[in-house]
C-alpha cells in the first residue's frame, strides 16, 4: 500500500491556498509518482477541498464523502484547525511570515482500551490556545461526558468537557501545552470534576 502521509499534508495546504512554490513542485512530483489513476489521492484532494469550504462558514462540523476512511475524515477535520488558528493562510504572505508548518502544531491522540474514533489537537504558535477535533466518537453513557486535560508531571489541569454531536467534536481549548507532558481524555460525570476519576481513553504526547 502506498504511503500518502506527505501527500495528505501538502493537499491540506493546497486546499487552503498555502502552498509555497517548492511545496507545489513537491506535490506535483508525488502525484505524478502515484499516477493519475490513484484513487486515494483523488479522494484526499476531494475531502480537503470539501472541508476547506467550511472555513467561510465558521467551525461547524460537516459531513464529507461517506466512503472515505476514518483516517481521511480525521485529516480533513484538521483543516478547520489550520484555518481557525490565527488565519495564517488567509492573510497575505510575506518574507517575514513563517510558514504554517512552523507555527501550528498538530498532535494526534492515541486511543486506549479499544476506544472508537479519533481525536486531534491543534495548538497555536503561542503554545496556549488551540482546538480539539474528533470524529467517529461514541457518545458517552447517560450522565457522563468527555473531559479534556493537560498533565504536567502528575498534576492534571482540566480543559473542559464536551459531548460529541453525531460522533464529532470541534472545541476551542486553552492550556499550558508548551510545558505539559501529555494531553488526555477521560470519561467523567457530567458535573465535569476538577480532577480525573477514571483512566484516560485517549492520550497525546506533547
Amino acid at each position: 500500500m502506498r504511503d500518502h502521509t506527505e501527500i495528505e499534508e501538502l493537499l491540506a495546504l493546497e486546499a487552503l491556498g498555502g502552498l509555497e512554490p517548492e511545496d507545489r513542485a513537491r506535490l506535483d512530483a508525488l502525484l505524478a509518482e502515484h499516477g493519475h489513476d490513484c484513487a486515494e489521492c483523488a479522494e484526499l484532494r476531494e475531502a480537503f477541498a470539501e472541508t476547506a469550504s467550511m472555513l467561510g462558514a465558521g467551525l461547524e462540523p460537516a459531513t464529507v464523502s461517506a466512503d472515505l476512511e476514518d483516517r481521511t475524515v480525521a485529516e480533513a477535520i484538521v483543516l478547520v484547525a489550520v484555518g481557525a488558528l490565527g488565519g495564517y493562510l488567509a492573510a497575505p504572505r510575506n518574507s517575514e511570515q513563517p510558514s504554517l508548518n512552523q507555527n501550528v502544531r498538530i498532535v494526534q491522540f492515541a486511543p486506549s482500551d479499544g476506544t472508537d474514533g479519533s481525536m486531534t489537537l491543534a495548538v497555536a504558535p503561542d503554545g496556549t490556545n488551540g482546538y480539539v477535533f474528533g470524529s467517529g466518537l461514541a457518545a458517552p453513557p447517560d450522565g457522563e461526558t468527555y473531559e479534556l486535560w493537560t498533565i504536567h508531571g502528575d498534576a492534571p489541569t482540566s480543559l473542559g468537557c464536551v459531548v460529541p454531536s453525531d460522533g464529532q467534536i470541534v472545541v476551542p481549548v486553552s492550556g499550558a501545552f508548551a510545558t505539559a507532558d501529555v494531553a488526555a481524555v477521560t470519561v467523567e460525570p457530567s458535573a465535569c470534576p476538577g480532577a480525573p476519576t477514571t483512566s484516560p481513553v485517549m492520550v497525546a504526547t506533547l
